[in-house]
């Protein structure tokens, strides 16, 4: 009895042992984004960092030296304001369609804006619509940047 139990001991610690040791022989993912069909993956590697980038569907594997590493941190950079910049796009679009329903509502029961209302709203209304362009260039911007650092590390 005594040696049944040992041996289901034994046995539970290399079970819940041997996966850990798996998972840590195994190369783990850093970092990860993804932005306007452009992606990147960074892996800890054996001998250094591994990097997957790709644009849609074409992955391409690099693995970070002296040479390449300034254009890999900002290739990341550019993808991930990429990202930043469509959601505020998005977000400010929204913003926007939900000042002009509520208006258009207000003004339905009403039938009259008053000044100080309307001032209010136009308000809104020009802020989220600048915020929208401002937005709409940065990720113009950085869809140039982004496709610049990913051509350059693609070509070499």
């Amino acid at each position: 009895m005594e040696l049944n139990k040992r041996l289901l001991v034994l046995f539970t610690m290399l079970f819940t042992l041997l996966p850990v040791h798996i998972y840590a022989a195994a190369p783990f993912v850093i970092g990860e984004g993804e932005a306007g069909g452009y992606q990147y993956t960074v892996l800890k590697g054996e001998d250094g960092l591994i990097w997957k980038i790709g644009y849609q569907d074409h992955l391409v594997t690099i693995d970070e030296n002296e040479e390449n590493q300034a254009h890999l941190d900002r290739f990341r950079t550019a993808v991930n304001d990429l990202g930043s910049h469509t959601f505020g796009l998005i977000l400010s679009i929204s913003y926007l369609i939900i000042v002009g329903t509520t208006s258009l509502v207000f003004y339905k029961k009403t039938k009259h804006i008053p000044r100080v209302s309307g001032m209010i709203i136009a308000c809104l209304a020009l802020g989220a619509v600048y915020y929208a362009i401002a937005s709409f260039i940065g990720m113009q911007a950085e869809i140039e940047d982004v496709g610049y650092y990913y051509v350059s590390l693609t070509d070499s």
